[in-house]
């Protein structure tokens, strides 16, 4: 080969790499910047010149996925697949494809063939969990959720996960347990208040959900050592939330309600225990805030169906003024 037609061939090689840098490079920045249109109308560009190049054809179907479009995006991460069958990332967002298009079993067996080339792809093992739930495959779905958490055991969607399948297997005491895992790393949140509820239909009430304001939010329920007023320490944290969203609108009023089944002044003594907590946290907090009232009776709370009796509780209700 004469020195001429090797420094053509480098040049073409660096052309073909500086092009497929820029692929990797434009991809995530159209896709973070939500300029899906653009994105889509660059990488048309690029495909026309080069209708081979499978990144491109990748990054095509992520555009118009997340511009909703899934019937456009499936042609690309099809021939995306065809020219690189081995790429477990494409196998996994071609299944992703498949659900928004509601194929789901195309789905399934894409995130199989995605886990066949590695095994340790935890996205695709995840939307397979999730797969195999929503056809209340309940055994297949805990077993992948449980290998999602064996790489991360903090992964949000394999913990919120895992205790719905624990529930249609019927293994309710190990649904309780993982409810509370979730709860301790994901204490708030529109997730937190399905798990608090899941977990206050099995009779569990150490979480309450209460509408604090407009928002509902979720507490870890309070508490005291057994026969007393003393908080303990477990409980703080939810009146120390309280306390801040109080602070934060002036306007807004909480009844704080207390029972202690026959033992009324013992209700009353935590009522006011609660109160002087809220107060010495937060100095911005008016007394006026806090209207309290006590019970020597259970309180009585619906939850799954049922109707429980809680001997000693606490419960916050918002005031709601009258226009």
């Amino acid at each position: 080969m004469s020195k001429m037609s090797s420094w053509k061939v480098v040049v073409l090689i660096v052309v073909m790499s500086v092009a497929a840098g820029c692929t990797v490079v434009k991809g995530p920045y159209y896709l973070n910047t939500k300029k899906y249109s653009e994105g889509i109308h660059d990488f048309s560009s690029i495909l026309a010149e080069d209708p081979q190049n499978a990144e491109a054809l990748y990054y095509m179907a992520r555009l118009y996925m997340a511009d909703d479009k899934p019937e456009q995006a499936m042609p690309y991460i099809t021939r995306a697949v065809a020219l690189e069958p081995g790429n477990d990332t494409y196998l996994f967002w071609k299944g992703i494809n498949h659900w928004a298009l509601m194929e789901y079993d195309e789905e399934l067996r894409s995130y199989e063939k995605a886990l066949e080339l590695n095994p340790r792809n935890s996205y695709a093992r995840l939307y397979m969990g999730h797969n195999l739930l929503d056809r209340e495959d309940w055994k297949g779905a805990l077993q992948a959720y449980d290998q999602v958490l064996a790489s991360d055991r903090y992964d949000p969607d394999a913990l919120y996960n895992r205790p719905r399948a624990l529930h249609g297997l019927g293994k309710l005491a190990e649904e309780r347990s993982a409810w509370l895992t979730y709860l301790k790393s994901y204490p708030d949140g529109a997730l937190a208040l399905r798990a608090v509820d899941g977990l206050n239909a099995l009779g569990e009430f150490s979480w309450r959900n209460f509408y604090i304001g407009k928002r509902r939010v979720s507490f870890e329920a309070v508490q005291f050592e057994p026969g007393t007023d003393v908080l303990k320490d477990d409980t703080k944290p939810s009146l120390q939330l309280l306390a801040a969203m109080l602070g934060n609108s002036r306007q807004l009023r909480v009844h704080v309600v207390t029972y202690v089944d026959a033992a009324p002044e013992l209700a009353r003594k935590r009522a006011l225990r609660i109160r002087e907590y809220i107060l010495g946290y937060a100095g911005g907090v008016s007394p006026r805030q806090l209207l309290l009232s006590w019970f020597g009776e259970p309180e009585r709370v619906k939850a799954g169906g049922k109707t429980r009796n809680l001997n000693e509780s606490v419960s916050f209700i918002t005031q709601v003024e009258k226009q």
